[in-house]
C-alpha cells in the first residue's frame, strides 16, 4: 500500500469536478464495485417488493387505478431506498477506500471488515439513522393495521417525518458510513486503555461535519443530480420496454421491477459521489493530502531503516 500514490488523485476539488469524478469512478471501478453493491441491495430490494407490493396500496392501484395510491406506493419505495442505501451499500464503502489506495479485497474481507463494526453499523446505519424504524412502519400501515382510513392518516404522517428527519440528518451528517467503515470510529469505547487514544463515532462526526452549510449544498446539489439520473433512467426503461414489447407506457412492471432497479442505481452512484466528498472534506479541513505523504514517508524511512539493520 502506497499512501501517495492513490487510484484517485488526492486533490481539492469543486462539487461539479466531483460530480464528473464520480461518473468516472463508475465507469472505471463500477464493475469491481457492483457485487459488493448487489449482496447489499438484493436483500432490502426483495424486503421492499414483499412489503410493498402485497400492500393495500399496491392492490388498491392495480384493482381500482387509484392514481393517488400509485404516488404513494412509488413515494415510499424511494423513502426506503433512500434510508436503507448507507446500509446497503456499506461493502461499497469498503471497497472504495481499498481500491484508493491500492489494496486488492475479497468479498470475504469486505463482510469481515464489516463485521468487526457490526455494533456500530447496526447502531448508526440501521438504527439512528432510520433504516430499520421506517421500514418497520412502512410494514406496519401498509400490511399490518387493517383500519385504513387510520393507517393512511396517521401512518402517511409518521413516514413522512421520519424521512424529513434523515434527510435533515444526512444533509449535514452525511459521512457516517466513511467514519465507521473506513475510519473505524465506534460508538463506544468499553476498555478504558483505549478511551483516550480512540476517538468515538459521535467525537469524529462532529469534528469532520464542521462545515455543516458546504454539506448541505453538496447534498442539495448532488439530489437534484439523483432526481434528473433518476428521471432519465426511468424514461430508457420506458423506452426499451417500449421497442422490445410494444408496451410505450409506465405499467407494473416499472412499479416492481425497473423503478426500484433504477433507485438502487442512484444509491449506488451515490455512495461513490459521498465517498468523494468525504475525501474532498478531509482535504479541505484536515490537509488530508499533506498527511498521506508524511505518513508514506514514515513508512518508507522505517522500511529503509529495517533493510539497513539486516544488512
Amino acid at each position: 500500500m502506497h499512501l501517495d500514490k492513490t487510484a484517485i488523485a488526492i486533490t481539492q476539488r469543486n462539487l461539479d469536478e466531483l460530480l464528473d469524478l464520480s461518473l468516472a469512478v463508475l465507469r472505471r471501478y463500477g464493475p469491481q464495485l457492483l457485487l459488493a453493491a448487489l449482496l447489499g441491495a438484493v436483500p432490502f430490494a426483495i424486503l421492499n417488493g414483499l412489503l410493498l407490493s402485497s400492500s393495500v396500496v399496491m392492490k388498491g392501484y392495480l384493482l381500482d387505478q387509484d392514481r393517488w395510491l400509485r404516488f404513494r406506493f412509488l413515494l415510499w419505495m424511494a423513502a426506503l431506498v433512500y434510508a436503507q442505501a448507507p446500509l446497503a451499500m456499506a461493502g461499497v464503502t469498503v471497497k472504495l477506500g481499498n481500491i484508493m489506495f491500492g489494496i486488492q479485497s475479497s468479498k470475504q474481507q469486505t463482510l469481515k471488515a464489516i463485521g468487526k463494526q457490526w455494533f456500530s453499523v447496526v447502531g448508526v446505519l440501521a438504527i439512528l439513522r432510520g433504516a430499520i424504524p421506517l421500514t418497520a412502519l412502512v410494514a406496519a400501515v401498509e400490511n399490518l393495521i387493517l383500519n385504513r382510513d387510520f393507517a393512511d392518516a396517521v401512518g402517511s404522517f409518521w413516514i413522512s417525518m421520519i424521512v424529513l428527519i434523515i434527510a435533515a440528518i444526512r444533509s449535514v451528517r452525511p459521512f457516517a458510513p466513511e467514519i465507521l467503515l473506513l475510519e473505524k470510529c465506534p460508538m463506544f469505547v468499553f476498555k478504558r486503555k483505549e478511551r483516550g487514544n480512540q476517538m468515538r463515532f459521535g467525537q469524529r462526526s462532529k469534528r469532520l461535519h464542521q462545515a455543516g452549510g458546504e454539506l448541505f449544498q453538496a447534498t442539495f446539489f448532488s439530489g437534484i443530480v439523483a432526481a434528473m439520473f433518476l428521471m432519465v433512467l426511468n424514461l430508457t426503461f420506458i423506452f426499451l420496454v417500449g421497442s422490445l414489447v410494444g408496451a410505450w407506457e409506465w405499467g407494473w412492471w416499472m412499479d416492481l421491477f425497473f423503478y426500484p432497479l433504477a433507485l438502487w442505481f442512484i444509491a449506488f452512484w451515490g455512495t461513490i459521489l459521498r465517498f468523494l466528498v468525504y475525501m474532498n472534506t478531509r482535504i479541505r479541513g484536515e490537509g488530508w493530502e499533506l498527511e498521506l505523504k508524511l505518513k508514506a514517508e514514515a513508512i518508507r524511512f522505517q522500511e529503509t531503516e529495517a533493510r539497513n539493520r539486516v544488512e
